[in-house]
């Protein structure tokens, strides 16, 4: 049985950790975990009693063959230098930071590592995880940690270099789309009779329709729209509308998170 560690609990943390007991992918005597407010992890303790919960991040990682860190990028190097004398060559390091490289955490811990982008869907066991791994990470640890986030989402492997387009897609897109559907219904309340509260009601059970609609009915987004939208009708003339303005939004989106991505890098750079 491998024994894997948790360093940090913090939202995401919080997030994968429940996510893999709930599905029971790790067994509670399987983990061990530790983060900086112990007291975050009085309700875990108290939902799963067979945790080992640990006041110090030197005892996690020195019990675990796997280690997670789900703390801020910039704490990874600090809590790395940290651990370095009570972990192995054989330590498995995963860890959720997208503009930090691997080479750069290779600077610190030249070991087995694996970086691994997830969203916040995986609260409800649904949505992408992004993975990439080092050379040193074996076929069978990589299928473990694969098969491991496929228990709260769909898995998909991918270069680094596609990471930071990634991230925008499957991690941040969903306060992109609540946004959006945010402002959809603003502007349909205030040109109907409806309260704010029914029109986000409406909108978020119709997006969670289409949504299904689209993933089960394995529809592409292209035919959705041409079904919905027929010729010379009302939909229409929205999607003339949204095919002027939208892809100048997303263009300015897209360039100015990416930007955002290189300012991170930069100043990683300096930090590693």
């Amino acid at each position: 049985m491998k024994q894997i560690g948790i360093i940090g609990y913090g939202n995401m943390g919080k997030v994968i950790l429940n996510g893999f007991l709930v599905s029971k992918a790790l067994k509670q005597n399987e983990v061990v975990v530790s983060t900086r407010t112990i007291s975050k992890l009085d309700e875990l303790k108290e939902d799963y009693p067979e945790i080992e919960v640990v006041s110090s991040n030197i005892i996690t990682a020195s019990k675990s063959d796997i280690l997670f860190l789900f703390v801020g990028t910039l704490d990874i190097k600090d809590v790395l230098e940290e651990i370095n004398e009570f972990i192995t060559e054989n330590t498995y390091i995963i860890y959720i930071s997208a503009a930090l490289t691997i080479a750069e955490v290779e600077r610190v811990f030249n070991g087995k590592i694996t970086k691994i982008i997830p969203s916040i869907t995986s609260e409800v066991l649904d949505g992408v995880s992004l993975v990439c791994h080092n050379s040193l990470v074996s076929n069978e640890e990589a299928n473990y940690i694969e098969s491991l986030f496929s228990t709260i989402g769909d898995v998909k492997i991918v270069d680094e270099v596609d990471l930071d387009v990634g991230a925008d897609i499957t991690s941040c897109s969903p306060a992109f789309i609540a946004k959006l559907l945010m402002e959809f219904a603003v502007t349909a309340s205030k040109n109907s009779g409806f309260s704010m509260e029914e029109t986000e009601e409406m909108v978020i059970k119709t997006f969670y329709g289409t949504s299904k609609l689209l993933y089960e009915n394995k529809i592409s987004l292209k035919n959705l729209i041409s079904t919905v939208a027929t010729k010379g009708g009302i939909t229409e003339e929205g999607i003339n509308i949204l095919d002027a303005e939208m892809p100048q939004v997303f263009n300015k989106l897209f360039n100015k998170t990416l930007e955002k991505h290189e300012i991170i890098q930069r100043q990683l750079k300096e930090h590693y």
